[in-house]
């Protein structure tokens, strides 16, 4: 079935609009193919050039080439069925393709000059400035190691018009080639080339991602810390939301390679790549290869060569770290090598190489204010398995899992026979599944072979903990009972304290009398014993307990201070931290909270040298919430909870709660990249808490993608703001929070973007919806506002009616703001005259000029000077349009009294008064009229 060519360039345009994927390539074929069979030369030439565009997207770059020669015979054969801008298109795409032929090295270097030389020829025929030709050809030097060729083309480019103004990619041009070279001349010129765009000097049409991804090891080299992790953060995200070539990923991939940020590498690996699968452009393949190959030898050889790495976050680790170095390294070599054969130089290959033997530039760079170096317990050294034991056995005891799991990875792998049983019931317990009852008994029994008499009855009272998880009460029971039985015989107060602490959890998980009695008698055999771990645990599982209960919290205030004070002494983090969780809960129920934020200042002022830095970080994390909590100290909260989030997040402790706190905090004192690295780390995780009813207060997952939304509202993101907004809208209407304050200050917020974006009708709709939802929160004031915002942008989008309607609108929204405070509605009221003003001035109403003086006194009661002084050039405008020159200049001697001396608003008045007064007849006139008003019988205000 034919289709007409209208219906096919509304199908391209459709195509156009399409996200990159196989979906839109299948209707852009399609497009080409009906074009063909209709014969619209033109219409197939543009779609083609489409689909090449598309394929390069998708990693099939190959694919271009037949698309290009099947337009550029159609044009040449057939010129006359193409207008001079599909010449122009046909030599700037032949330019493009130029520069993919370069990547592949099977493409010999005599097709390369014939290529070139055609190019060239068609350029000059028409007579066209050489600037595309000579950048093509500057590129093809650059690839081929071709320095003096490079050189020569790059001042002939400049020659010729050198980099378009506002485009990243012409500027990109002077950074990348001196980057290329690697000296440390050509770094210094390219760091002095770049920073005017990584401050913000230049503007550009695009994002500098581009030359942040190139100035990553650059600035590291130059110890420029803070700008290179900012450059990294926000190339980042740029990478993650366009399609960019392979090669800015690859220098990431680098630089966490060269700045001890392996695992933020590997990261990195699992983002892009699955994307070597699909690309058919061996260049970028080269580099990207080169640079996973950097990073896997690096953790290759900090040992972790047998760490499972995924090729992408869509699939399980399948490959071990040592065999990706290997392939990726013969990947990088070989391809290396191929263009240094068809090059006729070593150059690619002694760079390739060169990189994959680079040493790292720093130790540790961070990449963000709470990045800290990677925390790996190496096998600690000189310590003798008995050592190694104890130690795995006293971080399980203080609930310290991870690091009873680094003890027990550092025992050798035949441990002498006589420890067997100790570390079989340890990881029985650190499983705690199915076969933990098995690992128990075997336990117990080696515990009974090696006369290990007080082992094998704890042993047996854990065995009888996991009976009681399972539900087998009567077994549970007479376990624990005999085993604690025994204990008591043995006379061992340390043993008897955890023997009678695993009785009351047997009784308590089977819902029997007595686990208070026993938790009882644990505590005073462990008080006994003098062992403070022993105290402050069975202290805090009584707190823990007596909190779920909701017992008298003067009661669990008194227990968790035991266990805070004996875990604080034992040097225990975990349990420390978790007496202070009862602390806090029990200080909030009984309506003391301020006497916990007391606390706490208080304990950090007086901890322990001994205190794990997870504690202390835990009490900054404390302190930082009340200060963010007691509003207006957020200045102060942000180094408290920055340091805190820091220290947790390096030992896998940080929370949402911790992120939260800490993106506010940030957020409020306008550390807007701060908030935002803060509030997207949880941005998923706060909704999916949501959903599953877990999170702490579900509001938090409005506000935190609020501060997301903003963050990148105030970082000039705007577009990435507004999808923000919107999401957090949709998502709040999805949930039931749709009538929240987070809601309605974003629907305000996207409507301001889009107002100032210039598309008015949406951000009308938005503010009306933000009206809404404000007045049922009760907030009128912000009802108000957004009702005559609504009316601007209603008229700005070309809907004069529609906005003379929302007028009423906005009124009756200005009545019900309350009377009191009276400087409040005053600013209301103003807002109101000035939107009527502006409005009906524009609409050229008849009372307009009325409105704009009623708008400059409700302004002047308001206390808005500035507004009022607008209001008063705008009525004389107005009245000045009207030939009333006479009330013109009352209302500009107005607003000239109350100008400053520099405001520039000064000029325009005078420019006014020079028109109100016109000829000398006519200030004559205008002098008897103002007399006449002067003396009490003129015609008043217009």
């Amino acid at each position: 079935m034919s289709r007409g060519e209208a219906e096919l360039r509304e199908r391209l345009s459709e195509a156009s609009a399409m996200r990159f994927g196989e979906a839109q390539q299948a209707a852009m074929e399609d497009v080409v193919r009906h074009a063909d069979a209709g014969g619209f030369a033109r219409l197939a030439f543009e779609a083609r050039r489409r689909l090449a565009d598309a394929y390069s997207v998708a990693g099939q770059w190959h694919m271009a080439f037949p698309l290009f020669s099947r337009c550029l015979s159609d044009h040449d054969q057939r010129p006359e069925l193409f207008e001079p801008e599909d010449d122009r298109a046909l030599r700037l795409w032949y330019t493009h393709i130029v520069h993919t032929m370069v990547e592949f090295p099977d493409i010999t270097m005599a097709q390369l000059d014939q290529a070139m030389s055609d190019v060239e020829r068609r350029f000059k025929a028409g007579g066209h400035n050489l600037h595309p030709v000579y950048d093509m050809r500057r590129w093809v030097a650059q690839v081929t190691c071709d320095w003096e060729e490079e050189e020569r083309n790059h001042r002939l480019w400049w020659e010729s018009g050198g980099p378009r103004p506002r485009s990243v990619w012409d500027f990109e041009v002077d950074v990348e080639r001196l980057v290329r070279r690697g000296d440390e001349t050509s770094l210094a010129r390219a760091r002095e080339i770049a920073r005017p765009a990584l401050v913000g000097d230049v503007e550009f049409d695009e994002p500098p991602t581009p030359i942040q991804c190139l100035m990553l090891l650059p600035l590291t080299k130059a110890g420029a810390t803070s700008d290179v992790a900012l450059a990294r953060r926000r190339s980042a995200w740029e990478l993650s939301e366009r399609p960019y070539r392979i090669e800015y990923m690859a220098m990431h991939i680098e630089f966490c390679a060269m700045t001890g940020n392996e695992d933020q590498g590997l990261i990195e690996v699992r983002r892009s790549a699955h994307r070597l699968r699909d690309l058919n452009r061996p260049n970028g393949t080269m580099e990207m290869a080169a640079a996973i190959a950097l990073l896997m030898r690096r953790l290759d050889d900090a040992g972790r060569g047998e760490e499972l790495v995924a090729w992408s976050v869509h699939e399980d680790p399948t490959t071990p770290v040592a065999t990706m170095r290997q392939e990726m390294t013969e990947l990088a070599l070989d391809l290396a090598a191929r263009f240094d054969e068809r090059n006729g130089t070593t150059a690619q290959g002694d760079r390739i190489r060169s990189l994959l033997a680079a040493e790292p530039v720093v130790d540790f760079l961070p990449l963000t204010p709470t990045s800290r170096a990677p925390r790996r317990t190496p096998a600690p050294r000189g310590m003798s398995p008995e050592d190694l034991l104890e130690r795995a056995e006293w971080h399980q005891r203080a609930q310290e899992d991870t690091e009873t799991r680094d003890y027990l990875d550092a025992l050798p792998a035949e441990p002498p026979e006589h420890l067997v049983g100790r570390i079989t019931e340890l990881h029985a317990v650190l499983a705690w599944d199915a076969d933990t009852g098995d690992g128990l008994r075997r336990a117990a029994e080696e515990h009974r072979r090696n006369d290990d008499h007080r082992r094998h009855l704890l042993c047996r009272t854990w065995l009888a903990r996991w009976l009681a998880h399972n539900q087998r009460a009567e077994d549970a029971l007479a376990e624990a009972r005999s085993a604690l039985r025994e204990l008591h015989e043995a006379g061992d107060p340390w043993a008897i304290a955890w023997g009678e602490l695993r009785m009351a959890q047997v009784l308590v998980i089977l819902r029997e009398d007595g686990a208070y009695p026993a938790l009882r008698r644990a505590a005073q055999y462990a008080a006994a014993s003098g062992d403070p771990l022993s105290v402050g645990i069975i202290a805090d599982l009584e707190a823990f307990w007596r909190e779920h209960e909701r017992s008298a919290p003067e009661g669990v205030i008194s227990l968790a201070t035991t266990a805070k004070d004996f875990l604080l002494a034992a040097g225990s983090y975990a349990a420390t931290m978790s007496a202070f969780t009862r602390l806090e809960s029990a200080h909030e129920r009984a309506g003391r909270l301020p006497e916990f934020v007391a606390l706490v200042r208080e304990q950090l002022d007086h901890l322990p040298s001994n205190t794990p830095e997870a504690v202390r970080a835990h009490l900054r994390y404390e302190r930082g919430r009340a200060l963010v909590e007691e509003g207006n100290r957020g200045a102060e909260a942000v180094a408290d909870l920055t340091d805190a989030v820091t220290v947790l997040s390096s030992l896998n402790l940080d929370s949402t709660d911790h992120w939260y706190y800490l993106a506010t905090a940030c957020h409020v004192t306008s550390r807007y990249d701060e908030a935002r690295h803060a509030a997207n780390r949880i941005a998923n995780r706060v909704l999916d808490k949501r959903a599953e009813g877990t999170l702490a207060n579900p509001a938090w997952a409005d506000a935190c993608w609020l501060i997301l939304a903003d963050s990148y509202r105030n970082l000039g993101e705007h577009t990435t703001a507004i999808e923000h907004y919107a999401y957090l809208v949709s998502k709040a209407q999805e949930y039931g929070s749709g009538e929240t304050h987070p809601v309605a200050v974003a629907l305000k917020d996207m409507a301001m973007v889009l107002y100032g974006l210039d598309r008015d009708a949406e951000a009308a709709e938005r503010f009306q919806q933000a009206a809404e939802v404000f007045a049922v929160l009760g907030n009128q004031v912000a009802a108000a506002s957004c009702r005559c915002q609504q009316a601007q942008a209603l008229f700005w989008s070309g809907d004069t009616e529609a906005a003379l309607a929302c007028l009423p609108v906005a009124e009756e929204a200005v009545a019900a703001v309350p009377v009191e405070p009276v400087a409040i509605r005053a600013t209301c009221e103003a807002q109101l005259a000035e939107t009527r003003a502006r409005i009906t001035v524009a609409a050229e109403r008849p009372e307009a000029a009325r409105d704009a003086a009623r708008a400059s006194a409700a302004c002047r009661d308001a206390g808005e000077l500035s507004a009022a002084i607008d209001m008063d050039i705008l009525r004389a405008q107005v009245l000045l349009n009207e030939e009333r020159p006479d009330l013109a200049l009352p209302a500009l001697d107005a607003a000239r009294t109350a100008c400053a001396e520099d405001d520039p608003r000064l000029e325009e008045i005078a420019r006014l008064r020079t028109l109100a007064r016109g000829t000398p007849d006519r200030v004559q006139e205008v002098q008897e009229v103002q007399e006449v008003q002067a003396s009490g019988d003129g015609l008043g205000a217009g």
